[in-house]
């Protein structure tokens, strides 16, 4: 069941968000992990049309004269931190797509990693390993 994008989407956000939510019910908390992936491939769009000299330089030839020595030239280049956060961003996205744990096309999902553990209940089977006892009585 489609759910409409949210607002202020760029393109390959709004793609994401309709070939997802096409495909997958998601819960509420999968729609904001979505709409996250969503927003973080506009950002990449924006960071690859920066990198690739479309947007603005993303990096800069400075030529100065040292001031110690007038016969010395400086160059220096520098170069912002589109680069840097474009791979950022690269593994902000693809944790945001792994969190959603869509199932693939044998409908299986994949493992969950880092929750929370529940506790555990005691093993009942009977044998003298898996009976719970207290530090009182181990040790009184």
């Amino acid at each position: 069941m489609a759910v409409t994008a949210p607002k202020g989407l760029g393109s390959r956000g709004r793609r994401l968000w309709r070939e997802i939510t096409e495909e997958h019910d998601l819960d509420p908390m999968q729609r904001v992990l979505l709409e996250e992936a969503c927003r973080c491939a506009d950002r990449l769009d924006r960071l690859e049309e920066k990198l690739s000299g479309r947007e603005g330089a993303w990096a800069h030839l400075m030529s100065r004269v040292d001031l110690d020595d007038e016969d010395t030239r400086v160059i220096e280049l520098r170069v912002d931190g589109a680069l840097s956060e474009a791979r950022q961003q690269q593994n902000v996205f693809k944790q945001l797509l792994a969190s959603l744990r869509l199932p693939d096309a044998a409908g299986v999902r994949p493992q969950q990693r880092g929750g929370g553990r529940g506790s555990y209940a005691p093993k009942t089977s009977g044998t003298s390993a898996s009976k719970v006892v207290s530090l009182a009585d181990r040790f009184g």
